[in-house]
This record gives C-alpha cells, sequence and structure tokens, in this order.
C-alpha cells in the first residue's frame, strides 16, 4: 500500500539538510514503535530474512516534494507552504487502516547539529493499486542504488552497467523469497525458471545522487544511486509488486528505489 501524506511546516521557510532520508527512517521507526513496538524491534532488528541469510524491510519512501527556495552549504530552505511525501508498505490488506492510522495528526522533526524543521501531518490520502503486468514500465523517482560488492567495498553502478540488471534481479528475487518465507508460504519450485529482466527505457533526465547516511557520526556512509529514468520490469505480477511496495536496489527503507509505475 501507498499513503501520500500533506505536510504543513510550523514555521516559514524551514530549512532541511540534504540528508533528510536516515532521519526521515528513524522517524518512520519510531512512529510504528508507538503502536506496535514488536513489530518494530522485528523490523529494525531482524527484518524478513531470505534463505540465504540477507534481511529485508519491506518498506520505502519517497523524496519530499516541494518548491524549494534558497540552497544552502548542507540543505536547502522549503518556500512552499506544503511538503508532499510518500510512504510504501509491502503489507497484507488486514493491516491497512493500522498503518494509515498511525500517521493521523502526527509532527516529523528532522534535525541535526545545524538545522532543525517539523511538520506536522495535515491529512493522509490513500492511493487504489495501479495496474501490474508482467511487464510493467517503471519510473524511478528516487534513487536507485544497485551495487557489486568488490574487495569488500561497495561499487556503485549505473544502470547503464551490463552488471545493473544482474544485482538489480537477484536482489528483487531475494526480497520475495523472504517474504514468502516470513508468511509462511509456498515458494515457487519453477522460480528460477521464471524470465525475469530489466530494460532500461529513457535515460534523458537520469541523474545521480550521493547521500550520506547517519550523517556526523562514526558510521557515516556515503552512497550513489540514480534517478529520474524509465525502465521496464518483466517478471511474475507479485514478484515486481515485492520491488513497487518495498522498493528495488539497496537501501529501500532509508528511501531509496521508490518506484511509480508509467500509466499507458
Amino acid at each position: 500500500m501507498r499513503i501520500k501524506l500533506h505536510l504543513k511546516p510550523l514555521t516559514p521557510n524551514p530549512q532541511v539538510m540534504w540528508n533528510y532520508h536516515y532521519p526521515l527512517a528513524s522517524w518512520l521507526y519510531r512512529i510504528i514503535a508507538k503502536a506496535d513496538a514488536d513489530y518494530a524491534t522485528f523490523l529494525h532488528g531482524k527484518g524478513y530474512v531470505a534463505s540465504n541469510g540477507k534481511s529485508f524491510k519491506h518498506f520505502t519512501f519517497s523524496d519530499l516534494h516541494f518548491k524549494m527556495g534558497k540552497k544552502l552549504t548542507n540543505g536547502f530552505e522549503i518556500a512552499s507552504p506544503n511538503v508532499q511525501w510518500t510512504v510504501s508498505f509491502l503489507i497484507d490488506k488486514t493491516a491497512e487502516n493500522f498503518i494509515i492510522g498511525l500517521f493521523r495528526d502526527q509532527e516529523i522533526r528532522l534535525f541535526n547539529q545545524e538545522f532543525d524543521a517539523t511538520f506536522i501531518i495535515e491529512r493522509v490520502e490513500t492511493f487504489s493499486e495501479p495496474i501490474i503486468s508482467s511487464s510493467t514500465q517503471l519510473w524511478a523517482s528516487s534513487a536507485m542504488v544497485v551495487a557489486e560488492k568488490v574487495n569488500g567495498n561497495y561499487q556503485y553502478l549505473e544502470p547503464t552497467d551490463k552488471l545493473f540488471e544482474k544485482y538489480l534481479i537477484d536482489g528483487l528475487i531475494d526480497k520475495y523469497i523472504s517474504m514468502k518465507l516470513e508468511r509462511g508460504e509456498s515458494i515457487d519450485s519453477t522460480l528460477n525458471d521464471q524470465h525475469i529482466a530489466f530494460k532500461l527505457l529513457d535515460t534523458s533526465k537520469m541523474k545521480s545522487r550521493k547521500v550520506t547516511i547517519k550523517e556526523g557520526g562514526g558510521a557515516a556512509t556515503e552512497i550513489k544511486g540514480y534517478r529520474n529514468f524509465s525502465f521496464e520490469l518483466t517478471a511474475p505480477p507479485e514478484i515486481i509488486k515485492v520491488g513497487l511496495y518495498g522498493g528495488l536496489g539497496k537501501y529501500g527503507a532509508t528511501g531509496f528505489g521508490y518506484c511509480e509505475v508509467v500509466e499507458s
């Protein structure tokens, strides 16, 4: 499911850090913990584990959408009176009302040593589920992170790289398996024979983006992804849904790999 949150700044022209993704992710964990501490602990600790031991959170979120004002060295000013933010969860229908209720009338505070901005959630808007076929065109709205590990370090790949498809698809299959295992559902024995493919379509507006996670701390990590490109994903619809709602590529729970279906 996806929920658009309409945010109102509590002060005019608030200033926000460029690297706001990790603070938003931390806020999401806190909100979930208020309602269901066990579930929040599960997500933050174990997560959904695939048969190869990799774990996933199965949620993601969009970038913040607003009218930008003045650009600052380490941040920016929001010039619009409202901000839109979409959160996306791969959850059962029975949990949707619970998730929606978490966000009503909440405050979001984004702060570090240099910036401090607070927003109130004025309205919560739900989306109808898009039509997903076995070949679905998607738009990478937020940065998608795909990487190859070389000598213990990640080498971040462009969508044009010949290895991009391999690592994107491998990760998607792992996410799908982790979801099935957690639900206690059987995995299709023909999964390895399914045609699952990535086809790059339009890169004319594609941009790279570097984001620092846990900025200012000893565990700070800079990651690089690519956004604003379209592609076709071919797979069984239930596998495509895993990537659409939980994020495609790495670091979905920190707001990367958020994609939208391109309406025909």
